[in-house]
C-alpha cells in the first residue's frame, strides 16, 4: 500500500510506486470497460456534458449532442452575440469564443437538420469569470437546509428543493433568504455530476442575488477528484470525458476549468449562525485550529501543484527538494487532505458515542452549538450526543434533506424531509436550547 509511507520513501530515494489515497470506505466500482453514451437514461446534452475552461483569449467549450449533427456556440455579452462558432457534424463538439467579460451567456448544442435558425434549441449556461470568495462565517439565515453526500444524484437534489419550495419549475432560486448547505460529496458514483455542478454552481448566485445562500463545502470525493482518484466515478460520467478526448480530471482541472476553478474555492469549514458545518468532522488534530486559519491552510495547500500530482514520483522528490519541505511537511499535507483525522475523512464522531468531551471543545472553539457533518453513512438522518451532533449522510444517496428553523429560544426546530413528501421531526424537543 502507498500512503504517507509511500512519500517518506520516495523522499528517501527509495523505490516507490506513488501515493494510494485511502477508500471512501465502500467497495470499489466493478472492472470492466464503461458503455459508451447512448445507454437507456444517459442524459449527456446540455449541462449533463458541458466543459467550460478559460483559455486565451476566451473561453474553450466543449459540449455533447444526442444526435450526430453540426454543433453551434454562441457567447453573450449584456444581451448582444459577441462571438459564434460552428462545427461540424458530430456528437462532442469544440470551440475557441473570443470573449472576455465579468460575466458571460453561452448558447449551445446542435444545429437543426435543415440547418435554418436553431436559437430556440440551444441550451443556456452562464459563466462568471471570478468564483466568489469562500464564505466561512455566515448570518441572517433562520431557515436552513442541508444535504450530505449527494454523489451526482442531480434529480433527487432537485425533487427536493422543490418540496421545499426552494426553486421553481424551472430550478430558478425562490426560496428568499433562506440557506442551502451541501456538506461535500457532489462528486463520484451518481450519473449526473456535472448536471449537479452546473446547477449549484448557477443557483448559489441566485440564492445570493436573493438575500439568501448557496453554501458548498469540499468533501473527500472533491479532494480525490481533483487530484486524480478516479475509482469511484461513474461510467457515464468517465465517458464525458472520453468523448470530450479528455481525461476526467482535466474537466475539473482548476488551474484552467471553470467547474474545477470553483469547487477548488470551496472552504473545509463552515459557521452559519450557530451551526458548525464539515464534511467529516472536525477531530483533535484541528480543534485549536480557528476557521480563519484552517481555510488559510486549505488555501496555501491546494494551490500548491502537489496537490494534483501526488502519484508523480518524480515530481514529488523535485517538489521536495525545490521547496526544502521535509518529510514531515509533506506528510502535513497529505494528511489535511487524506489522513484519518482530516476534517474531509474524520468518521468518529459519527460512529461512536463517547467523544461527547471532544464535541463540546469543537462547539466552545467555534462558537457553535451544533455541528452538522456528512461524509459516514448513516441510514437516516440522526442526531446524538442530546441533539449536538447531526449526521447527514446517507446510505442512500440524497433520499433525504435536513431543515433546520430557529426556535424562539434560540435552538434550531430539526425536521427530515423525504422524496416521497414525507417529513420526519428529528428528537430536537428533548434538548431544550439545542
Amino acid at each position: 500500500m502507498g500512503g504517507p509511507l509511500g512519500c517518506a520513501a520516495a523522499l528517501a530515494g527509495v523505490a516507490w510506486t506513488g501515493v494510494s489515497l485511502p477508500a471512501s470506505g465502500d467497495a470499489a466500482p466493478p472492472a470492466g470497460s464503461p458503455p459508451r453514451t447512448g445507454q437507456p437514461g444517459w442524459h449527456v446534452a446540455g449541462e449533463y456534458g458541458l466543459y467550460v475552461a478559460f483559455a486565451r483569449p476566451g473561453l474553450e467549450v466543449r459540449w455533447l449532442t444526442e444526435e450526430e449533427r453540426p454543433g453551434l456556440v454562441r457567447a453573450i455579452v449584456n444581451g448582444r452575440v459577441v462571438d459564434e462558432r460552428r462545427t461540424d457534424p458530430g456528437y462532442a463538439h469544440a470551440a475557441r469564443l473570443r470573449v472576455r467579460a465579468p460575466t458571460v451567456t453561452l448558447e449551445y448544442g446542435a444545429t437543426p437538420a435543415d440547418g435554418a435558425g436553431g436559437a430556440a434549441a440551444l441550451h443556456r449556461t452562464r459563466i462568471w469569470a471570478e468564483s466568489p470568495p469562500p464564505d466561512i462565517e455566515l448570518a441572517g439565515h433562520d431557515s436552513v437546509f442541508v444535504f450530505g453526500d449527494v454523489h451526482g444524484e442531480f434529480d433527487r437534489v432537485v425533487s427536493l428543493l422543490g418540496l421545499a419550495g426552494l426553486i421553481d419549475a424551472d430550478l430558478r432560486w425562490t426560496g428568499g433568504s433562506a440557506a442551502v448547505a451541501f456538506l461535500g460529496d457532489l462528486f463520484d458514483r451518481g450519473n449526473d455530476v456535472t448536471r449537479l455542478l452546473w446547477f449549484v454552481y448557477r443557483l448559489e448566485r441566485e440564492a445570493l442575488a436573493a438575500g439568501g445562500r448557496v453554501v458548498t463545502l469540499l468533501g473527500n470525493h472533491e479532494a480525490m477528484v481533483l487530484s486524480g482518484d478516479l475509482r469511484y466515478v461513474a461510467p457515464k460520467e468517465q465517458t464525458i470525458g472520453e468523448l470530450h478526448g479528455l481525461s476526467y480530471e482535466t474537466l475539473f482541472d482548476p488551474r484552467r476549468s471553470v467547474l474545477g476553478r470553483w469547487i477548488a474555492g470551496k472552504p473545509g469549514l463552515v459557521r452559519l449562525e450557530d451551526l458548525l458545518f464539515a464534511h467529516g468532522g472536525v477531530s483533535p488534530a484541528y480543534v485549536d485550529s480557528s476557521l480563519e486559519e484552517f481555510q488559510d491552510t486549505l488555501e496555501t495547500f491546494i494551490a500548491e501543484p502537489l496537490f494534483r500530482r501526488w502519484r508523480d514520483e518524480a515530481f514529488l522528490r523535485e517538489f521536495a527538494r525545490e521547496t526544502r519541505l521535509d518529510s514531515a511537511q509533506i506528510y502535513r499535507r497529505y494528511d489535511f487532505f487524506f489522513g484519518p483525522e482530516s476534517v474531509l475523512w474524520y468518521r468518529d464522531l459519527v460512529l461512536a458515542d463517547t467523544l461527547g468531551r471532544h464535541l463540546d471543545a469543537v462547539l466552545e472553539r467555534f462558537e457553535a452549538r451544533l455541528h452538522v457533518v456528512g461524509h459516514t453513512p448513516v441510514p437516516t438522518i440522526r442526531e446524538s450526543y442530546g441533539g449536538r451532533l447531526i449526521a447527514a449522510d446517507l446510505l442512500d444517496a440524497a433520499a433525504e434533506m435536513l431543515r433546520l428553523t430557529r426556535r424562539r429560544d434560540g435552538g434550531w426546530n430539526r425536521t427530515v424531509i423525504k422524496l416521497d413528501g414525507g417529513t420526519v421531526a428529528l428528537d430536537s424537543a428533548a434538548h431544550p436550547g439545542a
